[in-house]
């Protein structure tokens, strides 16, 4: 059953079980079912569950595994540990450190360094950043900041409190001094391209006493640059490793041939990369459309009319129509991503969006999101869950109860039922604290509804680990992508990486889209399209212009003489 319909290369990945093992996963290769099955194989081959670490990189792509994992082995399952860094991190401090302890938010931390920055010019954001850098072993600061530094440390021990970098930077002092052992016999390690030194320096300490590291990842996909990812870390695990066991998974399951084709060819002109060559399951498919658009309005319009192609019409009516008849579109709205470089560009999107009566989400919206109150009501009212309560519905009555309903969004709250949907079946206080932690550590990121039947506009970066049967690429023009906008320093390789994430999420259909006019940061540009379009072999594309509005006609005034 574990080893039942996987093809040769995730087979080997899941029998390699001992000693360092590197997968290379391209995009749609099967990477989360292939460590999954791993989990399970080694459960069977009876290793403790609770010395496997399978460490993610989001919540959700670690509730995703934890699903399937249970789907597998049951009850066997919730013994493995399976999530976040920082979720790992704050098991290893809950293991050593006594007594309470507090995770400060941003808008927490802020409040602590506005009276330190006093006089001194550095903004709070600024202050916030370079303290996380130095965190993460990314940065050395100048004598000034070291005393703001030290300040804001000795402030948060005054609070029994830690921030998000110290998930990280906590758990490697108490690893350094070699008296906690974390137990854990297996590692595996999800995108491991985008692990910083701070990420690097904990793993190194966690497998001191293992060589059974597993680590998993693609080097055409490492994006994450700007927050202190070494790609460097994937390139040179065989040096680290010296008698590591390299497997590449070639078949690719999600995208047509063409998409794949298209995809391969750009990034090929990347010299930092491992190679591989992936092979579609999938032949034949349309063209990729690139479309001239003549501004972002234009480019909205454009969307919104292919969707009400594919979906059938809008219409309240037609909508009724189609639900009342199973004869309608074949496409709904979740099968919709409009993906995009900068946040700058989601208002002209999603005006189009609203105009149009299509439902749409807007990936990593996330308002004032009250994950301090809620916590505090759950803890006030656990003995209504030590009644026997299953835990999704102890907290739906306790945000009833609390009236913190009317303070969260739709989609907030369906994101909060799906994590508590996993702590069902779980011991009442395991379950409290499981899922306290799972919404102390909740990012913006996170706020998706992958269940949700809305289109989904979201940025490159926050696409990456989705599918979506049409994929329309807005902006890809010179500046945009790649984005040099506002910005002295651009990693072209890391720009190109970025555009293929966005590129290798379309399974069907894919439109890349480029405005010869755009109103972005308060001035009307005219830019050429994009480079990396010149990288895709024109004969899997087709090119679509949509022509200029005609200019309306001013009347002339009658003269009077």
């Amino acid at each position: 059953m574990i080893l039942d319909g996987l093809n040769e290369a995730q087979r080997k990945a899941v029998l390699t079980t001992e000693g360092p093992v590197m997968i290379v996963a391209g995009p749609g290769t099967g990477k989360t079912l292939t460590i999954t099955r791993r989990i399970a194989y080694l459960i069977r081959q009876g290793v403790n569950p609770g010395k496997i670490l399978a460490v993610t990189f989001t919540n959700r792509a670690a509730r995703e595994m934890r699903e399937r994992a249970e789907s597998l082995l049951g009850k066997e399952a919730m013994g493995v540990f399976i999530g976040t860094f920082h979720l790992l991190g704050l098991r290893i401090i809950q293991d050593v450190l006594p007594g309470e302890f507090i995770i400060l938010n941003r808008d927490d931390q802020a409040e602590i360094l506005k009276p330190l920055l006093k006089g001194s010019g550095i903004k709070v954001h600024r202050a916030a950043e370079i303290i996380s850098r130095m965190k993460n072993l990314l940065e050395e600061p100048d004598q000034k900041m070291k005393e703001i530094y030290t300040e804001y440390q000795s402030l948060l021990t005054a609070k029994s409190a830690l921030d998000f970098d110290d998930l990280i930077l906590r758990p490697i002092e108490i690893l350094a001094d070699q008296t906690y052992r974390s137990g854990f016999t297996h590692i595996m390690v999800d995108e491991y391209q985008d692990i910083n030194a701070a990420q690097y320096r904990l793993l190194s300490l966690l497998t001191q006493t293992t060589c059974n590291l597993c680590v998993i990842g693609d080097s055409d996909q490492a994006i994450y640059a700007f927050r202190g990812a070494d790609i460097t870390n994937f390139l040179n695990f065989e040096n680290d490793y010296r008698d590591a066991e390299k497997i590449i998974l070639k078949d690719n399951y999600r995208a047509t041939s063409t998409i794949l084709r298209a995809s391969d060819q750009l990034i090929k002109n990347n010299l930092k990369r491992i190679e591989k060559n992936l092979n579609p399951t999938r032949e034949g498919g349309v063209p990729v459309t690139v479309v001239s658009v003549p501004d972002e309005k234009a480019e909205g319009s454009f969307i919104i009319r292919e969707i009400e192609e594919r979906i059938g019409g809008t219409s309240h009516y037609q909508l009724i129509h189609k639900t009342e008849n199973s004869d309608g579109g074949s496409h709904c709205f979740a099968d919709f991503a409009v993906i995009f470089r900068t946040n700058a560009q989601s208002k002209a999107l999603e005006e189009s969006f609203h105009a149009s009566g299509i439902p749409c989400q807007i990936a990593g919206r996330l308002c004032r999101f009250p994950g301090n109150k809620l916590e505090k009501a759950l803890i006030e009212r656990k003995e209504i869950l030590e009644r026997g309560l299953p835990f999704d519905e102890f907290l739906n009555e306790v945000i009833n109860e609390s009236g913190l309903a009317s303070e969260f969004g739709e989609s907030d709250l369906t994101l909060l039922q799906a994590i508590a949907s996993h702590y069902k079946d779980v011991a009442p206080s395991e379950a409290l604290s499981g899922f306290i932690n799972e919404l102390i550590l909740l990012t913006p990121s996170e706020i998706y509804d992958s269940g949700a039947d809305m289109v989904t506009l979201m940025t490159l970066h926050m696409a990456k680990g989705l599918e979506f049967r049409v994929v329309f690429i807005a902006g890809v023009d010179e500046g945009l992508i790649p984005c040099s906008m506002k910005r002295d320093d651009v990693d072209i390789e890391e720009e190109r990486r970025l555009f293929y994430v966005g590129m290798t999420r379309a399974k069907d259909e894919l439109f890349l889209l480029h405005a010869r006019s755009r109103f972005l940061y308060g001035q009307r540009l005219n830019p050429s399209p994009s480079p990396f379009l010149k990288d895709i072999p024109g004969e899997l594309v087709k090119n679509l212009t949509i022509p200029d509005r005609p200019k309306e006609k001013k009347e002339r005034q009658i003269r009077l003489f």
